[in-house]
This record gives structure tokens, C-alpha cells and sequence, in this order.
């Protein structure tokens, strides 16, 4: 019975060690929280401003697309974008070999650890 007592008891004083844990650990957040919504609440503001410039931003370069009537302007815009998706596919086609071949190797190495005779020991 002695032994269940101090197991008990033992048990009870790694509680309160991880309460007390528990209860030092917010107070520290919280300042670490308090500085930086200080220092970020400035930031906001700012930020949305940022965020609806780069709106407008974006639907005036759509608009323009669609404003456009200089062929040259027109065309030149298509070939960047074909430039772009070339070096795309290009990108894509290399990821795909070297995906084809970690899993070739993998499956090799797979079918050699199945095929190779178990250690003695």
C-alpha cells in the first residue's frame, strides 16, 4: 500500500510542476503578444491601402488588355505569355523525369532488398 501512496504523490507533485508550467508560460506570451500588436497595429492600415492599390492595380492591366487596339502591342503580350508557358512545360518536364526517376529507383531498391537472402546472425 506505502508504494501505491508515493506513486500517488508523485504523480501529484508532476501536476502541479505542469500547472505551474502552464501558468508562467501565458504571462510571457502575452507581453510577447502585447509587443507585437503594438508594433503592428500600425501595419494594418497600411497594409489594406497596399492591398486595394494592388486591386486596382490588377483590374486597370486587365482593362488595358481589353482596351488595346495596337496589334503590334497585342501580339507582343502573346508572345511573352508563350515565352512563359514554354519555360513552364520546360520546368514541368524535368520535375516529371526526375519524379519517374526516384520512383524507378525506388521500386529498384524495393524489389533488391525482396530478392537479397536474409542476414544470418
Amino acid at each position: 500500500m506505502e508504494a501505491a501512496d508515493v506513486a500517488k504523490e508523485h504523480h501529484k507533485e508532476e501536476k502541479k510542476d505542469k500547472e505551474h508550467a502552464k501558468e508562467a508560460k501565458p504571462e510571457k506570451e502575452k507581453k510577447e503578444k502585447k509587443e507585437k500588436n503594438g508594433e503592428e497595429a500600425a501595419k494594418p492600415a497600411k497594409e489594406k491601402k497596399e492591398k486595394k492599390e494592388k486591386k486596382e492595380k490588377g483590374k486597370e492591366k486587365k482593362e488595358k488588355v481589353e482596351e488595346t487596339t495596337d496589334v503590334a502591342k497585342l501580339r507582343a503580350k502573346l508572345e511573352k505569355l508563350d515565352a512563359k508557358i514554354d519555360d513552364l512545360k520546360a520546368k514541368k518536364q524535368e520535375i516529371v523525369a526526375r519524379l519517374v526517376q526516384l520512383e524507378e529507383g525506388a521500386t529498384a531498391n524495393a524489389a533488391a532488398a525482396d530478392a537479397a537472402p536474409p542476414a544470418s546472425g
